[in-house]
């Protein structure tokens, strides 16, 4: 479906919103599916925003100020109003067949030239531009921490604290790419992270302790692959 304001449009199919010439605009992950509820539904409760964007998670106000403070930023625009515990798109929205992307530029000839070949940026945060984020990572590093409970040479576990350390800094900056906010999920990615460098390595006290944190941070790999979806 495709959504037409007088600030945005915005394509429910390809995720993607764009302003008034054709430019994409960076809304994505909670930001975009809150923008996407209220264009189809025209208002909603918190508990009804709530119950769509994740049903297991208890959303506040201030995830959806959040929210709502991304969505102006970047159009430029107050788009979503809170009045009488309901949130509502500002201005009339309209539903079409297709996006108009096309921009005019006035040309030598002193007739428009249209540009079509727009430029449409994936998620870029730190200069990494990240398309899509994939669960092999995360089952790779599962499958390597749990392989800890057999003897290994200590190059092993050098291995796997580069391992494990640069895929939750893929996951952190992955993450918050898409959501712009610095959940329980990239928290406790920061923790691992930092944990498993292998620049200032930390050492624990006996390998004991350190099995204990290989399980719990393997379950906590396991559980990024059955509550994360192939992000795009």
């Amino acid at each position: 479906m495709i959504y037409r304001h007088k600030h945005f449009q915005l394509d429910t199919k390809s995720r993607k919103v764009f302003d008034q010439n054709g430019k994409e605009l960076m809304i994505t992950g909670n930001a975009f599916r809150l923008l996407a509820f209220l264009c189809e539904h025209k208002n909603a409760t918190i508990t009804e925003i709530g119950e769509y964007l994740d049903h297991a998670k208890e959303y506040t106000e201030n995830h959806i100020r959040q929210y709502r403070y991304k969505i102006k930023s970047i159009i430029g625009e107050e788009i979503i109003d809170y009045k009488n515990s309901i949130y509502s798109i500002v201005g009339d929205i309209e539903t079409v067949e297709k996006l108009n992307l096309e921009l005019r530029v006035p040309s030598k000839t002193g007739k428009d030239d249209r540009i079509t070949d727009l430029l449409h940026p994936n998620s870029l945060i730190f200069g990494i531009r990240m398309k899509n984020i994939s669960k092999k990572p995360a089952i790779i590093v599962s499958i390597l921490l749990l392989l800890t409970f057999f003897p290994w040479a200590y190059g092993y576990y050098t291995v796997l604290r580069w391992a494990v350390s640069l895929v939750s800094i893929y996951y952190i900056i992955g993450f918050y790419s898409k959501t712009k906010v610095f959940d329980f999920k990239i928290w406790t990615l920061v923790a691992i992270a930092v944990l498993f460098n292998p620049i200032a390595p930390i050492f624990l006290q006996s390998k004991t302790v350190w099995g204990f944190f290989d399980i719990i941070v393997a379950g906590f790999f396991v559980y990024l692959i059955i509550k994360t979806k192939e992000l795009k």
